[in-house]
Order: structure tokens, then C-alpha cells, then sequence
């Protein structure tokens, strides 16, 4: 029998865009986000916010208001809906950003499964993991600020009845008390289309990278220190002394995602740029920006070797697409990565710290590729067993589902 699911979510489809589809082929889906976002067979609604925070609000209070926001604007649109008779059986949702909040006072009786991403820890987390970055930093006020950041968090998992996780990582960081009833079930990764290519061509700022023998790659949303671009940059001088006919590509925006913003006026980019400077070719670095995900997949297709930090913080979609495209992998040794990437058998595990040791593994791909094709293959069979999306992760999610709906009958 059909049932009436409801995808919520502020930057839909998110998480979802996988599963969200695939349940509209047999139930009456529908999603509600801040934007209008459309994906196959859901029926979108788009929430306004009409109100802005604020200017007096207490400015640790402030992301909690502006949760409070998106929640009401949220939890109005849900009210239009009920008017017009849509009830759902299953919410299934992101609390991120509070659109949970409100949900349970218009369908009081509604199952809520939410998909949790990471809990904040005030002490050995990834507030505390990077002395650099504590340097000058209101560690009182940030950990002030995280304990409210929970609070809108906490306040939503009272209200749900199921819990969602990718990673053991991520489930580890929720208190016991949460973490005992959450699933963890990746998102997947979709292996037939992040495989291996070796017939790629493609050209960025002038450069045929097909013609390239050693591009290093390094990927993320934005270049920042939570994600080890600076370290990165410190492993260059090294890397070019030995190999001066390397190429990086450097794919990232010049905002924060993650932790302290730069200095006024600069951009971690820049900053940790102009620190080696001097001592790397430019001209064979390359800040490409964002770039389309097909073109990333064809970088992490061509690469000869792909550099990942990261503080213990949630996992990025990169790393595991390139595994997949059987990409080497030079990763920090930190907790979400360990989950993923053995040392010396589907990848390479460094100090996060130590742009030497960095240096030292690219500089030993670099001389000898072709010794590591044993990594490679084990690369995408890891991603092949454990996050596959088809094989795996999908079955999983719907399996779950499944009996939650069974649970409402």
C-alpha cells in the first residue's frame, strides 16, 4: 500500500538525492526545503522565511533564533499541506538547520526518522585538534556557542523516533543515550559511474592533463584549515624539489565551511599560499576553483596521487568517490578516514601534522606509480563491499525504511 513519506531538508535533496527518487517510484513523496529544488517523482514545497533575526539578539543566541526561524517558516508550509489533506506517514529529515523543529505540533502522530550528521564535543574533538587554529580564537565563546548549536539539535532527537548515520565516526560523537538507537547506512556511492577511466582527456588552464605524469590533487569545498589545506601547502617546497615537473591541482572556493574565519580582508587560501611561495613553481599549481563534478570525477579519474586531510570531522563524499575512480590516497590518520582507508592496503595513512612525512609518501608515488597498483584495486574494492550504492547502502536504507512503515500500521 502506498504511504505518504515527507523529505525534509534546507538544501534538498541533500542526503537524499539517492533515496528520495527511488521511494517516489512506490510511495506518495513530497519535500519541503528553503529552496526549489526538484528531483524525479517528489513533489517540492518551498518554505519563506519572512523574518530576519534579530539586531539586539544576544550573539550567542543567535543561530538558535535563526533555527527558530526556519523551523516556524518550515513547520507553517507543513500546515498548508495538512489543509490540503497531505498527512505523511514517515518524515524523514536533516535537523541541521532546524527545519525539524515545529513538525511534531502539525502531525503530533507522524513517525520522524532523522539522519544526523555530527554531534559537538567540547574537549579531544575537532574544536581542540589544531593548536594552530586555536591561536587568537574566543575558545570560550566558541565553546559557549557549540553547546547552543546542540541544544537545537538535542531538542529535535526528542522528537525523533529513528536515526540515521553514515559512518561509525560520525555515531561515535552522540551520546550514548542517542547513539544507541541510530543506523549507521552511508549514503552510497554510486561505483558505476566513479570507476576507473583511463582514456580521460580533459584540459584546465591550459594544461592537457593527459599529457601530465604527475598530477597530485587535493579537493575540497573550500580551502581552510579544518580540512588540512595548510598542511597541504607546507608538503609542496618538498614535493617540487624532488619532482619539479609535478602538477597540482588545488579544487576549492576561497570561503569557510568549517571553523575560524581568516583575518579580515584574506583568505586561508592566500595566506598559507604566500607562505611557500617562494619555494614552489606556481606555474604548475593550479586553483581551478569549483569546477563541475563531472569534470572532478575526471580529475580524480586522471590524478596520479590525491592528498586528504581532514580534523576528526565528518567524512567527505570526495574521498570516497575517488577510492572508487581507484585513486591513491594520501589521508590523515584521523578517526573518519581510519573508518575508511587502511594503512599500506587501500591507501596511505599520515600524521595530519607532518607535511614532511606528506612529502616524503607523494614523492615515493610519484618516482614509482606503477608499485602501487595492488592499492588501487583494493581502493574501489573497499568502496565496492562497504558503500556501494546499488549493492549496499540503497537496499539498506529502503530495508530500514520499510519497517518503519511496517512499525506505523
Amino acid at each position: 500500500m502506498k504511504k505518504n513519506l515527507l523529505f525534509v531538508h534546507q538544501h534538498y535533496p541533500g542526503q537524499f538525492k539517492h533515496l528520495a527518487p527511488v521511494l517516489a517510484k512506490k510511495h506518495n513523496v513530497h519535500s519541503i526545503s528553503l529552496h526549489d529544488m526538484q528531483s524525479e517523482g517528489v513533489i517540492h514545497h518551498q518554505y519563506r522565511i519572512t523574518k530576519p533575526t534579530g539586531e539586539d539578539t544576544h550573539d550567542l543566541a543567535k543561530e538558535f533564533e535563526a533555527k527558530v526561524l526556519r523551523g516556524v517558516a518550515c513547520a507553517d508550509k507543513a500546515y498548508e499541506l495538512k489543509s490540503a489533506g497531505f498527512t505523511p506517514d514517515l518524515i524523514i529529515g536533516h535537523p541541521g538547520w532546524g527545519e525539524l523543529l515545529y513538525l511534531k505540533e502539525v502531525w503530533p502522530d507522524c513517525k520522524m526518522l532523522s539522519y544526523l550528521e555530527f554531534h559537538y564535543e567540547l574537549d579531544d574533538s575537532d574544536i581542540d585538534f589544531d593548536p594552530e587554529e586555536q591561536k587568537g580564537m574566543d575558545v570560550t565563546f566558541l565553546r559557549r556557542k557549540l553547546i547552543g548549536r546542540n541544544a537545537s539539535f538535542l531538542m529535535q532527537y526528542e522528537l525523533s523516533d529513528y536515526f540515521i548515520t553514515p559512518t561509525q565516526f560520525q555515531k561515535n560523537t552522540f551520546p550514548k543515550r542517542i547513539s544507541n538507537k541510530i543506523n549507521v547506512i552511508h549514503e552510497g556511492i554510486d561505483t558505476n559511474k566513479f570507476k576507473p577511466n583511463e582514456n580521460i582527456k580533459i584540459v584546465i588552464d591550459n594544461f592537457n592533463l593527459h599529457e601530465e605524469k604527475k598530477i597530485i590533487l587535493f579537493v575540497n569545498r573550500n580551502l581552510e584549515p579544518y580540512r588540512g589545506y595548510h598542511i597541504f601547502m607546507r608538503s609542496l617546497p618538498e614535493i617540487f624539489k624532488n619532482h619539479p615537473d609535478a602538477l597540482v591541482i588545488i579544487i576549492g572556493g576561497e570561503g569557510v565551511s568549517y571553523g575560524k574565519a581568516p583575518p579580515k580582508g584574506q583568505t586561508w587560501r592566500q595566506i598559507f599560499l604566500d607562505e611557500v611561495k617562494d619555494s614552489i613553481n606556481l606555474s604548475r599549481v593550479l586553483f581551478p576553483g569549483y569546477v563541475k563534478h563531472e569534470n572532478l570525477t575526471a580529475l580524480m579519474q586522471i590524478a596520479s596521487v590525491q592528498v586528504y586531510l581532514t580534523y576528526p570531522f565528518v567524512l567527505s563524499w570526495s574521498l570516497l568517490e575517488s577510492l572508487a575512480c581507484e585513486q591513491l590516497v594520501v589521508a590523515s590518520d584521523t578517526a573518519p578516514v581510519k573508518e575508511v582507508i587502511s594503512n599500506n592496503e587501500n591507501g596511505f595513512l599520515v600524521n595530519f601534522f607532518d607535511h614532511q612525512e606528506i612529502s616524503t609518501k607523494v614523492n615515493e608515488i610519484l618516482a614509482n606509480p606503477k608499485k602501487f597498483q595492488h592499492i588501487r584495486k583494493n581502493a574501489r574494492k573497499k568502496i565496492i563491499e562497504n558503500f556501494d550504492l546499488e549493492k549496499i547502502c540503497l537496499p539498506r536504507s529502503l530495508e530500514l525504511i520499510d519497517k518503519i512503515l511496517k512499525d506505523t500500521e
